[in-house]
């Protein structure tokens, strides 16, 4: 049976971004400085991320905001959401790693009042206090920790 256009969900919006992990597992985040405009994410965390721009692979999105030479791992998942004013937004995400010497520097460092990797105790106490910007941000963390401890298991 073939799905017709009423099963289509039309995505104006996507995004994407990485998940970095040190070696202890702590994620990499940035706190949002809340520019003009954005003014309800100020404070708020979530991984480094951006807009998908109009013809752009989301994968070179992810690279392009990392803020940090990466190379991407794995996939990890593509979530639907939704923005605060209701418009539908397509956010993916990869596992990558920094790559040897290089520092962390943001896309839009205007945007970006600080950066750290925070340990899975402290994130679960960011989110528990709504001081991290997305639900999806904790599945891609979760995602992350599952694909991070099968990588280090190995073969």
């Amino acid at each position: 049976m073939q799905f017709g256009p009423e099963a289509h969900v039309p995505v104006a919006h996507r995004a994407a971004g990485v998940v970095i992990l040190n070696q202890t597992g702590d994620i990499l985040l940035v706190r949002e400085n809340g520019v003009p405009g954005q003014r309800q994410k100020a404070g708020l965390w979530h991984i480094p991320s951006g807009t998908v721009e109009d013809g752009e692979n989301p994968q070179d999105t992810a690279v392009r905001e990392a803020g940090v030479r990466v190379r991407l791992l794995k996939f990890l998942a593509a979530y639907l959401g939704r923005f605060p004013d209701g418009v539908p937004v397509l956010r993916h995400a990869w596992l990558a790693e920094a790559l040897p010497g290089s520092t962390f520097h943001p896309t839009f460092q205007h945007e970006v009042a600080e950066v750290r990797f925070v340990p899975q105790s402290d994130f679960l106490s960011l989110y528990g206090a709504g001081q991290i910007r997305m639900h999806h941000t904790r599945l891609f963390y979760e995602d992350a920790l599952r694909e991070w401890g099968r990588l280090k298991a190995g073969p």
